[in-house]
């Protein structure tokens, strides 16, 4: 008789399924999505405990219920450099690659500040360098706070507008390397990225607009060095009448 054939199930080929990305998915920046995200903290992800167990499966809408738990942002942290949950979500998103109007609503969302903030990442290291600019500089104007867990494990305070000020500007951000982004006076002029407006313009004509006209100095300045100088001038008078003295003085 042939060999019954094993029924004996393969965790080993369960995990290469669990970590491989969408079929449907794009390249990005010319590759696979995961591959933006250094291979060392693709496989830290990969073994971590909470990918496993809750990340499997994810779609882009139960992300948004793992989302609602998190409590800080970060990279890897400690000395076995574990990933962060924030790091394995963004992972997440690369591997099932979601519609652009999906993410644009992560991000224009105004109730869950580290869904904005996973977003914003993930806009940032997907999407080209016009919708960058356009998307993700009004969010300077949000100014709400964050937790931020750096590599030692250490918890600090940030803002969201300074988060979003390393996307622009770090070359990692939660130990992912972002791509290369053009200065913003070259994409004015070759892509016609309109010039930016500060959040800051409408509060600073509101302050021009409240400050008091400047007061006319007045014209009793004038008069009183006039005065003065014909007081130095009486002065200079009652000397030589001292000089006078002298000399009827000289002649008794």
């Amino acid at each position: 008789k042939p060999p019954r054939p094993s029924r004996r199930f393969d965790w080993r080929q369960s995990l290469a399924m669990a970590n491989r990305t969408d079929t449907q998915a794009d390249t990005v920046h010319g590759t696979n999505p995961q591959y933006l995200v250094d291979r060392i903290i693709r496989n830290k992800i990969y073994n971590d405990a909470y990918w496993k167990e809750f990340c499997f499966g994810l779609t882009t809408e139960s992300l948004i219920d793992e989302v609602m738990k998190l409590d800080y942002v970060g990279g890897t942290y400690g000395g076995r450099r574990r990933p962060a949950k924030f790091l394995c979500l963004f992972l997440k998103l690369l591997q099932i690659q979601p519609d652009e109007d999906v993410v644009l609503e992560y991000i224009k969302q105004p109730d869950l500040k580290y869904l904005r903030a996973l977003g914003a990442a993930y806009y940032r290291i997907s999407q080209s360098h016009m919708n960058v600019y356009q998307t993700l500089e009004p969010l300077y104007a949000d100014y709400r706070k964050l937790r931020y867990r750096d590599m030692n494990g250490k918890l600090s305070v940030i803002h969201m507008d300074e988060f979003i000020d390393w996307l622009f500007n770090e070359k990692t951000v939660c130990d992912v390397t972002m791509p290369g982004l053009p200065k913003r006076e070259m994409l004015e002029t070759t892509l016609d990225l309109p010039p930016y407006e500060s959040v800051l313009e409408d509060d600073l004509e509101e302050l021009d607009d409240l400050e008091p006209p400047p007061v006319a100095p007045e014209g009793g300045g004038g008069g009183s060095a006039g005065r003065t100088g014909a007081g130095n001038g009486g002065g200079g008078g009652g000397g030589a009448g001292q000089g006078g003295t002298g000399l009827r003085l000289a002649g008794a």
